[in-house]
C-alpha cells in the first residue's frame, strides 16, 4: 500500500492533536480506521448506514449502482478511502469522505436515502449536500494551509462529488446554481452531480 499521497498532503500535521491522528506511529496504523485503500480497476464506494461510514464494498450486489460512488482507476494506482463524517467528525456538518490519490484529492457527500421526492426536499438536499462538502474542504485546506501545504499545488485536482439517488428526480437548473456557487466560494473547485468518476 502506498501512503505518499497523505504524506504529500501532510494531513498528519494538519490534524495534529486530533486522537485518530496522533494513534498514527506507522503507515500501516492508517488503515485502522481513518483509511481503507484498494488499487482495484474499478472501485465501488457505499455510505454503509450499518457501520455509520463510507466503505469500499467489492461490487454492487445487494446495494445498486444507484447508490454507489464508482471509481475507474485504469492504472491499478493506490486509492486512499478517507473516513470522514462518523470518524474523523461526529457532528454530520462534513462531508461522508473523499478519496485520495498522488494526484487528486476528491470529497464526497452521500445523498442516496433520501426518499421524498417533492422539489422543496430535493432543493433542500442539494443545499445540505453543498454546505457538507464546502466545510469539509475549507477545513481541510485550512489546516494544510496552517503546516505549509497549499492542497491546490499539491495535487493537480480536487473536487466535490453530491451522490444522489438516481431515482429522485433531477433539478439541473439548481444542480448547475449550487455548482456555480461553489466553484466561487472555493476558487475554482468544481462541485459535480454524479456518481462515478475517472482517476488522473
Amino acid at each position: 500500500m502506498n501512503f505518499t499521497a497523505i504524506k504529500q498532503l501532510k494531513l498528519k500535521e494538519a490534524f495534529q492533536q486530533h486522537p485518530l491522528f496522533d494513534a498514527v506511529h506507522d503507515d500501516k496504523d492508517y488503515l485502522n480506521v481513518l483509511f481503507e485503500c484498494d488499487n482495484k480497476g474499478t472501485l465501488y464506494i457505499i455510505d454503509d448506514p450499518d457501520r455509520k461510514m463510507s466503505v469500499f464494498i467489492p461490487d454492487t450486489k445487494g446495494v445498486g449502482r444507484d447508490k454507489t460512488f464508482v471509481v475507474t482507476n485504469r492504472d491499478h494506482s493506490s486509492v486512499l478511502l478517507w473516513h470522514i463524517d462518523g470518524v474523523l467528525f461526529k457532528d454530520s456538518t462534513k462531508c461522508d469522505c473523499a478519496i485520495i490519490t498522488s494526484k487528486e484529492l476528491d470529497f464526497i457527500e452521500f445523498k442516496t436515502n433520501a426518499s421524498n421526492s417533492s422539489h422543496k426536499a430535493i432543493i433542500s438536499n442539494y443545499e445540505k449536500a453543498f454546505q457538507q462538502l464546502l466545510t469539509t474542504l475549507q477545513e481541510v485546506t485550512q489546516r494544510c494551509a496552517a503546516v505549509g501545504i497549499d492542497i491546490h499545488t499539491v495535487v493537480k485536482e480536487v473536487s466535490a462529488y453530491a451522490v444522489f439517488n438516481k431515482t429522485i428526480p433531477q433539478v439541473q437548473a439548481s444542480q448547475q446554481s449550487q455548482s456555480r456557487k461553489f466553484l466561487k466560494a472555493t476558487n475554482g473547485v468544481k462541485l459535480h452531480f454524479k456518481n462515478h468518476k475517472t482517476l488522473l
